[in-house]
């Protein structure tokens, strides 16, 4: 269907991307991929940083933080994606899977870019967004992967599937994730996304991101109750 063009494409960017960093990442030195890991902890803390600068409706911004981290410390997110990607990295022999996939999916389907690019791919059919993100995706996930591993390459059935799903559900979608909605999605995903980058850069886990998964639904919620008069500021 040509709905779903756009996300074929932008998860085709993701997988070239991915197959490259594997090809060229393998042959760099440990101590260079360990300074590139540093420098993309920098890079995607500021790209966060800039992503939640707007901080309009910084109520609704820390409670959608505040009662998914909740959620996610009740359901055990966090530490049920340790246990599975353990799993994992123990049968494939290799180490950061579930760290790839995991930073690697909230960078490419958190942002502005991912739901208007879906959403236009949808009701226009002409994915101009999505084609030009893929290539961006492309070049990112290529740069992950040489840190990460095969991973990065996990994120691109799910960004497949989120972006596919929202193009279809346009006609539904195109009057709710727009305006001030749009913008608290955005801030709060570039407050997940700044959380990756301080990772990176501590070199441990000092934001539990898939915990603060859940913050991504009630920032909607919150959201939806302001368009209809309910607001905290």
């Amino acid at each position: 269907m040509l709905r779903l063009l756009g996300a074929a494409v932008n998860a085709a960017g993701v997988l070239m991307g991915s197959l490259l960093g594997l090809i060229w990442g393998a042959r760099l030195p440990l101590v260079f991929r360990q300074d590139v890991m540093r420098l993309i902890g920098l890079a995607v803390a500021i790209l966060g940083i800039s992503m939640a600068l707007p901080f309009s409706d910084p109520v609704n911004t820390l409670l959608s933080l505040v009662i998914g981290a909740w959620i996610g410390y009740r359901l055990d997110l966090g530490a049920h994606l340790e246990r599975w990607g353990k799993a994992l990295e123990a049968r494939v022999g290799q180490q950061n899977i579930m760290q790839g996939f995991i930073t690697a999916a909230v960078i490419f389907n958190v942002g502005a870019m991912a739901i208007v690019g879906s959403l236009q791919a949808g009701l226009t059919k002409h994915p101009t967004l999505l084609e030009t993100k893929a290539v961006l995706d492309g070049m990112t996930a290529m740069v992950l992967t040489s840190a990460f591993g095969w991973g990065v390459l996990l994120a691109a059935p799910v960004t497949f599937a989120y972006e596919g799903g929202l193009s279809l559900a346009a006609g539904l979608l195109h009057r709710i994730l727009v305006g001030p909605l749009l913008t608290d999605v955005s801030v709060v995903g570039g407050v997940l996304i700044a959380g990756i980058g301080i990772n990176f850069l501590l070199e441990k886990t000092a934001v539990n991101i898939p915990n603060l998964l859940p913050a991504l639904v009630f920032t909607v919620i919150l959201g939806w109750l302001k368009q209809h008069g309910l607001s905290f500021v």
